[in-house]
């Protein structure tokens, strides 16, 4: 069958997916600012093409679509596939304006960039994410993902398939059930709606909005997949409408390879779930409560080589519900790529009734952490808000290029979201390998001399470039109820 996305450029094979063809540009690019400093509203045109910026490849046009984000914007973004074996190529990503001078981000990947007029040349030679900005500003960026290629894809009419191909598609929900495969195709958008008739299962939540059945579910089953290279908007829901997934007490699930827009709650939220493997996902959200992915209560969870810009946390572990119910363990978080706007970046985060405990996040980079509103802040944050014990916790080789409050927290206290009456502990965490922008400081604050933040370990903290040695040189916010913090150089 003739694959009619497949282009051969320098002898390499890439797949790029057309736009449907109902998707067209913003009617006002100022509207779509104005959007992103809305953080409660409806975007009523939903996903559209970017004015901002374009993008190519051997002469071949890829689309770029645009969304609000929380801090400036819209934010453009793009991808496409490697069909087969990887090479080198170069990709062609050209602004509406001229430019001086162009980043890349994460500066780990050390790509190096040739600019030209309007024009910024990139080469890649294998799957990976990153971030153009041009002229210094974070404004108006370009999202690049380059994919991995895909085996096993499934066919229309497959069993125990739920396949939507290329173009756009109108959905409320749906629901998967044992062994069932959900696939959106490169080229497919989901464009999530609430139907008039719909009954909502709450007519209040604590933000006084409608809740309606999340988008994507599966409850009490197992051996599910949820994957492929389209796109779900979520945009045009009410503030709160719906999450776009949420894994209830599910075993073995795999979501892999899409792209999640406007969200217009929690994106993706595992609950009660266990053998879970979240991979290659794109996540952009700017609405208050846009959480990336959100563990809660569960075990035995991969996330990796994810791409994720939230209005909210980014990748954090919670334990909502109280004991007996297992709190988290077993959880690895690596090989992510977080734009922060407004709450955290990664960790253990506010909801802790019950124990957490052997979680990694490791070999990450943060390109910005942008809140300043409150203390509990930053971009590796262990923060206790109920009676669980967190322990046995490792951030390890994580990259923060900019961090507005925080670059590590580790903070037992209570606020508006807390439940239990007695606080918690925070317990045996180590930070390896980090490194922060020059001035930034990092918080540790226990609650009283029964809940303390205790023998927490950092070897090998970077500011600026350069090795920090002592607890004196660090900068340092504790309180008294912090024990056995101890500092060395790798």
């Amino acid at each position: 069958m003739n694959d009619q996305n497949l282009y051969e450029v320098n002898s390499v094979n890439i797949r790029i997916y057309p736009a449907p063809p109902e998707i067209g540009y913003a009617m006002s690019e100022e509207r779509l600012t104005e959007q992103g400093n809305d953080a409660f509203g409806a975007d009523p045109d939903g996903v559209v093409l970017s004015r901002d910026w374009s993008l190519r490849v051997g002469g071949y046009d890829i689309p770029v679509y645009s969304a609000p984000v929380t801090s400036g914007g819209p934010l453009s973004f793009a991808s496409f596939d490697y069909a087969d074996e990887m090479g080198e190529i170069t990709l062609v990503a050209r602004s509406t304006q001229p430019i001086d001078s162009v980043t890349l981000r994460p500066l780990s990947l050390v790509l190096q960039p040739e600019v030209m007029e309007q024009e910024v040349r990139i080469k890649v030679s294998e799957p990976t994410s990153f971030i153009v900005e041009a002229n210094g500003d974070l404004e108006r960026p370009l999202f690049i993902t380059v994919h991995a290629p895909e085996s096993d894809v499934p066919a229309d009419g497959d069993a125990n398939v739920i396949y939507y191909g290329p173009g756009l598609h109108e959905v409320s929900t749906l629901e998967l059930t044992k062994d069932q495969t959900l696939y959106i195709a490169g080229g497919a958008v989901l464009r999530i709606r609430v139907p008039e008739d719909e009954v909502p299962i709450d007519e209040s939540d604590w933000a006084k909005q409608k809740v309606y059945r999340d988008t994507i579910v599966a409850y009490g089953t197992e051996n599910i997949t949820i994957r492929g290279r389209g796109i779900i908007d979520l945009s045009m829901l009410d503030w709160h409408a719906r999450k776009a997934i949420l894994i209830h007490n599910c075993k073995r699930v795999l979501i892999d390879g899409l792209t999640c827009v406007g969200t217009s709650h929690w994106t993706i939220h595992l609950l009660k779930s266990s053998d879970c493997v979240i991979r290659d996902i794109t996540l952009i959200g700017h609405r208050e409560n846009s959480d990336g992915i959100d563990i809660v209560n569960s075990e035995n969870v991969l996330v990796d080589h994810c791409f994720i810009r939230t209005g909210d946390d980014a990748v954090v572990v919670k334990a909502m519900e109280a004991p007996p119910a297992m709190g988290g363990r077993n959880i690895v978080v690596r090989n992510c790529i977080v734009w922060n706007d407004k709450v955290r970046c990664f960790g253990i985060t506010g909801e802790t009734r019950t124990g957490i405990s052997n979680v990694v996040f490791e070999n990450c980079d943060i390109v910005h952490s942008l809140a300043v509103w409150t203390e509990e802040l930053g971009s590796l944050c262990i923060i206790v808000g109920d009676s669980g014990t967190i322990e046995n916790i490792r951030f390890d080789n994580i990259r923060i290029e900019d961090e507005r409050r925080y670059a590590m927290a580790c903070l037992i206290f209570k606020d508006r979201w807390s439940v239990d009456a007695e606080a918690g502990r925070i317990k045996d965490i180590v930070f390896r390998n980090i490194h922060v922008p020059a001035g930034v400081p990092s918080l540790f604050h226990g609650f009283d001399a029964e809940h303390r933040v205790e023998n927490i370990v950092i070897e090998g903290l970077f500011a600026g470039g350069q090795p920090i040695e002592d607890i004196e040189q660090a900068n340092f916010n504790m309180n008294e109820y912090v024990n056995h913090i101890r500092l060395t150089t790798l």
